[in-house]
């Protein structure tokens, strides 16, 4: 359906004991409209590109396993890229990463946004926020409680928005602490 879903751990989405090209090819695979051969022309140029574009280091078409943890997310990414997925839900994909990958990751993720393609993207991280989004929606309590642009996007507001609070209320660090830590009130 032209949607894609890159999750936090990695290990979640990637066959480890597979090579770089396997990985990233497999929507090829699950993806075939007529029981013939898979076009490996076709696959070997959209996996090529990926590589490239993420610059993931391939050298002796390791298993994935063998890969850091930032070119393991990258083969995630560029899976998904090389499938042509029009949407990709993103849900913390930066955790675990180095700041260069993280950076190049951002870039990327700007990049395919600017390309029409929906980028739907859950972080843990607050500052990521600004780095990579156009538009940022909180949810409380299963709702949406507040949709706003990231210019406005600053971290009082988030934390304000995420406990499910007015826009412009004062708050108390220390009740929001206390909210945090209460059994009963948990955003």
């Amino acid at each position: 359906a032209g949607i894609a879903y890159v999750p936090g751990d990695r290990t979640e989405a990637l066959t480890m004991q597979r090579s770089v090209r396997e990985n990233i090819a497999l929507p090829f695979s699950a993806a075939l409209h007529n029981w013939g051969p898979i076009n490996m022309a076709q696959e070997r140029s959209r996996v090529v590109s990926a590589i490239e574009r993420l610059q993931i280091d391939t050298r002796t078409q390791r298993e994935v396993q063998r890969l850091s943890g930032g070119n393991q997310q990258k083969v995630t990414i560029a899976r998904w890229i090389a499938a042509e997925a029009q949407t990709i839900l993103c849900f913390d994909p930066t955790r675990g990463i180095d700041v260069g990958t993280k950076q190049e990751i951002y870039k990327l993720l700007r990049e395919l946004a600017d390309q029409g393609k929906s980028v739907l993207f859950y972080t843990s991280e607050l500052e990521e926020v600004q780095r990579v989004c156009d538009r940022v929606i909180v949810i409380f309590g299963g709702r949406v409680v507040d949709v706003f642009p990231v210019e406005l996007a600053d971290e009082p507001a988030l934390m304000r928005a995420a406990y499910g609070l007015p826009r412009g209320a004062k708050v108390d660090v220390g009740i929001l602490a206390d909210i945090h830590s209460s059994p009963v009130a948990k955003p």
